[in-house]
C-alpha cells in the first residue's frame, strides 16, 4: 500500500475508533443518568417510543430502536414487571403484539426525563455551537450512508451554525466512518 493510502487507513482507523468510545462513553454517562430511575437507556428509549408514537407493536419498537426481538422481549418484561408498559395481543392474529405505555410509565417518564435532558446538554456543552452543528452534519451524512431508507430529511445547518445547537440531540451509532472524516480529539469530546 502506498504512503498516502496507508495514511489514509490510519486516519479512518483513527477516527472510527474515536467515533466508537466518544459514542460508548456518552451512551454511559446518559445510562448513569437515568439509572437513579431504574432504567437502563434501553428501557427509557420504549417508554420514550411509547410517548411519542402512542401503542406499537413489539416488532416496531424493536426495529425503532436497532435492538434483536430476543432484546426487545426482555427489555418489555421488565418494564411490564413494573406496570410501565403492558403488552396485548391482537384480537385475531395472536402473533402481534402492541405495547401500551401505562399511567406509571408515563409519570416516570415525566420524571426521568428532564434528568436525562440535563446530562445530554451538559455533555454537549463541552462543544461550541460550531462544533456541535458540525457533529450534527457529520451523523447525518454517516446516517444517510448507513440507513438510507430512515433518511432523515434534515437541511443543512451550515448557513445557521447555532440553529439547533441547544436542542439537538445527537446519538452516534458506533459503526463505519468513511476516511475523510476527522472528529476532535479525545480531550475536546
Amino acid at each position: 500500500m502506498s504512503g498516502k493510502g496507508d495514511k489514509k487507513r490510519r486516519r479512518a482507523l483513527d477516527a472510527y475508533s474515536r467515533l466508537q468510545r466518544a459514542a460508548a462513553l456518552s451512551a454511559a454517562r446518559v445510562e448513569h443518568a437515568v439509572h437513579p430511575f431504574g432504567l437502563s437507556a434501553s428501557q427509557f428509549g420504549v417508554l420514550d417510543t411509547l410517548a411519542t408514537r402512542g401503542s406499537v407493536h413489539q416488532q416496531e419498537l424493536a426495529e425503532a430502536l436497532g435492538r434483536s426481538k430476543a432484546q426487545m422481549t426482555a427489555i418489555i418484561d421488565a418494564l411490564e414487571a413494573r406496570t410501565l408498559v403492558r403488552r396485548e395481543r391482537h384480537a385475531t392474529d395472536r402473533r402481534f403484539i402492541t405495547i401500551h405505555l401505562t399511567s406509571a410509565g408515563r409519570d416516570l417518564l415525566t420524571d426521568a426525563t428532564p434528568v436525562r435532558s440535563a446530562a445530554i446538554v451538559t455533555l454537549m456543552s463541552e462543544l461550541s455551537g460550531d462544533q456541535r452543528a458540525r457533529l450534527a452534519r457529520l451523523c447525518r451524512r454517516l446516517l444517510r450512508v448507513l440507513d438510507p431508507k430512515n433518511d432523515e430529511q434534515d437541511t443543512d445547518d451550515a448557513d445557521e451554525p447555532e440553529a439547533h445547537a441547544a436542542t439537538s440531540v445527537v446519538i452516534v451509532p458506533a459503526t463505519i466512518i468513511t476516511p475523510s472524516t476527522e472528529l476532535p480529539s479525545p480531550s475536546t469530546i
